[in-house]
């Protein structure tokens, strides 16, 4: 059964309202009848057995008929990543969005290829996020924060309590995500991962310095050089599996 983001604010009282883009989707492009059954969600973690009772003009409405109360996963997958040329970050948006992450923020790092970000960037990355969530029926909805600079944000995230921070690195040859992952899994504390993904120059030896120096996890991936977009799903979803999220 399809399944459909609405605004929190238009669900209330066991009734719910359909206006806008998500009006003529459903009205003229999926073509929904009075009485027909549809899934929907809130964003925020509930999703909705639902029937429409009402199609008007600029809206449509509906009654709840059942809800569901969206699971959270066991840890909170983050993604700071630098982003790639082209419409390829909108195809990784999509896929972190579909495996489970939490939260994906475009990260500069000093080689980073892509340093300008306008607004309209950042809501269209959004709107694929609810997309992938109606696609794979996600109950709630992966973040997608504005761009931050690496020198900013290391500190801080090395304060986080119950915080295990990887980054996947070229040269790194021992130690494997795999073990590394397993052996904090087992002390069953973490609560968050944050993965750092670079750019597609590498990452500058200041960088790593300040990662070694904030106890980052560096890890390798395996032997093959991957893109941005791959290495950050490959590793996302080996945490997701190791972690039990899938």
């Amino acid at each position: 059964m399809p399944h459909f983001y609405i605004n929190p604010e238009n669900i209330k009282d066991k009734s719910f309202i359909i206006e806008n883009e998500q009006f003529h989707y459903l009205s003229n492009v999926r073509r929904f009848s009075l009485n027909d059954e549809i899934n929907i969600f809130d964003g925020l973690g509930n999703s909705y057995r639902a029937k429409i009772t009402e199609i008007g003009k600029k809206s449509l409405k509906g009654i709840i008929l059942s809800s569901k109360t969206f699971v959270k996963p066991k840890i909170e997958i983050t993604l700071y990543t630098a982003v790639p040329k082209g419409e390829r970050f909108d195809w990784l948006v999509e896929k972190s969005s579909e495996i489970g992450v939490s939260k994906i923020v475009p990260v500069i790092y000093l080689r980073s290829v892509v340093k300008d970000f306008s607004k309209n960037k950042i809501e269209r990355y959004k709107k694929i996020s609810v997309s992938a969530s109606s696609q794979s029926r996600r109950a709630d909805i992966m973040k997608v924060e504005n761009p931050v600079k690496f020198c900013d944000i290391i500190e801080k995230v090395s304060y986080m309590e119950n915080t295990l921070n990887i980054m996947p690195y070229e040269s790194e040859e021992k130690n494997k995500i795999l073990s590394v992952l397993q052996k904090t899994e087992k002390e069953n504390k973490i609560k968050n991962v944050n993965i750092f993904i670079g750019p597609e120059g590498g990452f500058d030896n200041t960088e790593t310095d300040l990662a070694f120096k904030n106890n980052f996890k560096i890890v390798t991936l395996g032997k093959n050089i991957l893109r941005v977009e791959t290495a950050a799903i490959t590793a996302a979803s080996i945490v997701t599996a190791v972690y039990g999220n899938l």
